[in-house]
Parts: C-alpha cells; structure tokens; sequence
C-alpha cells in the first residue's frame, strides 16, 4: 500500500462524540432503562412460578378437603400481581423499541443527507471545473497527467476533504500473520473480465474510481473521481477525470486516463445485486476517498455491505459501505 496508507488515521473515525453526537446520547439512555425492562420480565416470570405453584397446592387440598377461602384470595393476588407486572414489563418494551426505532430514524436522516450533500458536491464541483478547464488538455497521448486544478475554490468533499482525510485509512498489511497470508494471493482476472473491461465507456460527469499511472515507480491507489471531458474514439478515447480529494491549499487535481484504468460506480438509486460473503472487492473506506482491497462479510439491511478491509484482519471491527461504492476488484 503507498505512503497514503501508511499515514496515521484521522482522529474522527474513533471519536464516538463527533461522530455520533446526538445518536450516542440516545443509544445511552436506551442502554441504562434496559436493565429495568429485563427486572419486569425477570418479576413477571418468576409470579407465573408462583401461580404454578399455588394452583398445584390448591389441587391438593381440593382432593384432600382442606381447600380454604384464604387460599384461594392467594391465588388471586397472584394473577392480580401477574397482570400488574406485565403491563409494565409490556410498556417498558414499547418504549425502547420506539427509542430505538426514533434513533435509526435519526442516523439513517444523517447517513442519506451525508450521501446526498456528496453527491451533490461532487456534480457541482465537476460542472465548474470543466466549463474553465476544457480546453488546457490535450488528449491525443496516452497515459497519466496530473494537473492542478483551475478551480482552487471547488468545496471540500466528503466530511472534510483535506487531504488528512485521504490519508485516514487501514493500517499496512502485516504480511506474517496468517490471515495476510491466506489472502495475499491477488484474484486473477479471465479472458471474460478482460473482454468486459474494453468494451467500457464512460460519460461526463459519472462517478469512477481510477487508478492514477505511478509516478517514480510509487504504488498508486484507486481513489474517487469525477468524468470531466471525453475525447476520441475508440482506443484512441481518453478521458478527464478531477480527482475528489482536496489537497491542504484547497486544490484538486486532473488527471488524463483512458478506460482501463477506470471503474464505473453506479449512479445513486441504481438497483443492485447483493454481494456474496467471502467476495474479494474494491471498497470505499468510510470517510476517505480511496478505495482499498477488502472481503465481504454480509449484507445488513439498509443497502449496505459489511466489509473487512485488507489490513484490518486481525480487528474485530467491520465497516458498512454503500453497495454502490464496493465495486469489482483489482490489483
């Protein structure tokens, strides 16, 4: 991984105040009534116990003759207290399942107008650009050419955008642990992925990630970007692309590319597939603009999927990426 992965991470990715703010003040207070609703459930168990018992002492004394008026107004202090215990045992449930239905509605409201305001950035920001810069470029040559953006003023991108955030990714790989190892094995791509791959074309304005042409033999990574210009035809058809990152002098950068080097993300609102556990694939790391090598661990409910990223194996801790940002792997 380059030098870009082997910086430290930002302090907001394991800052649970300034990530979460207000949720986290929700999920404590649902956490300490907890307690309580399990004590009523506990309490309202133990009477049916109760009532068991009493009813089993009654037959007895039934069959024997003894059965009294007293024991019968224990039985229904027993049901009384039974009804008492589960109405509130039933309203301590109510309560936190809408607590806890309220807090998803809040982080879901915070986690689709985070997307929007992306998205929304990032289709400005590339409108901007190529009205000033179409015509600094020309596209007959191939290859790479990092140019630094005409438009210094573009809005910072995704929670931030400097490039500190570029930089707040997963750990280097510790190639001697046996979970690097069982995966270091890159996927081969087939004649059929191949072929696929040559028959891509992109439009202006859609949503890639690209790998840039290494520059004095340094691994480069997949990072985010915006189709700025298309130009040519065929094999000779290359491309503009603005990087999404925003450097520390709010500057971002072009690059020219052609197809092979891209990866088409889909477009907002696009139906896909589910991905299948165990799935080697290209990811978005959350809060970054690089995209990093990672195995898929699940779907969960909200169109996202739960990644465990090159690096991170011997963590327990998973990251939740839209689907559309986990795209098809390579090397």
């Amino acid at each position: 991984m380059s030098s870009r992965g082997s910086q430290r991470r930002g302090p907001n990715r394991n800052s649970e105040i300034g990530e979460h703010g207000e949720e986290l003040g929700m999920w404590k207070d649902i956490k300490d009534k907890i307690p309580g609703a399990a004590n009523a459930f506990n309490e309202s168990n133990q009477n049916v116990e109760d009532i068991r018992d009493q009813e089993k002492i009654m037959a007895e004394k039934k069959a024997n003759g003894t059965l009294t008026d007293k024991d019968q107004n224990e039985l229904d202090r027993l049901y009384r207290k039974g009804v008492k215990l589960n109405d509130i045992a039933s309203q301590s449930l109510t309560e936190t399942i809408e607590k806890l239905k309220v807090l998803r509605a809040v982080q879901k409201a915070k986690e689709d107008q985070q997307e929007a305001n992306t998205s929304r950035t990032a289709s400005q920001r590339a409108k901007e650009s190529a009205a000033v810069a179409s015509s600094l470029y020309d596209f007959d040559g191939a290859g790479d050419s990092p140019v630094p953006s005409p438009n210094p003023a573009v809005p910072r991108r995704m929670g931030g955008g400097s490039k500190g955030d570029r930089d707040s990714v997963p750990p280097r790989l510790d190639r001697s642990t046996p979970a690097a190892k069982a995966g270091s094995a890159e996927p081969q791509a087939g004649p059929a992925s191949n072929l696929i791959r040559t028959k891509q074309t992109f439009a202006k304005d859609d949503e890639v990630a690209f790998k840039p042409k290494p520059i004095n033999n340094e691994q480069t990574d997949w990072i985010l970007g915006i189709v700025q210009d298309v130009r040519g035809e065929g094999k000779s058809r290359r491309y503009r692309v603005l990087d999404a990152d925003v450097d520390e002098n709010g500057h971002q950068k072009d690059f020219r590319t052609s197809a092979s080097s891209m990866i088409l993300i889909p477009k907002e609102g696009t139906v896909l597939p589910p991905l299948e556990t165990g799935k080697t694939v290209l990811a978005l790391y959350p809060n970054t603009t690089t995209f990093y090598k990672a195995e898929v661990m699940g779907m969960d409910g909200d169109g996202k999927v739960n990644l465990k990223f090159e690096g991170e194996e011997s963590s327990n801790t998973m990251q939740a990426v839209t689907r559309r940002h986990v795209v098809e792997y390579r090397g």
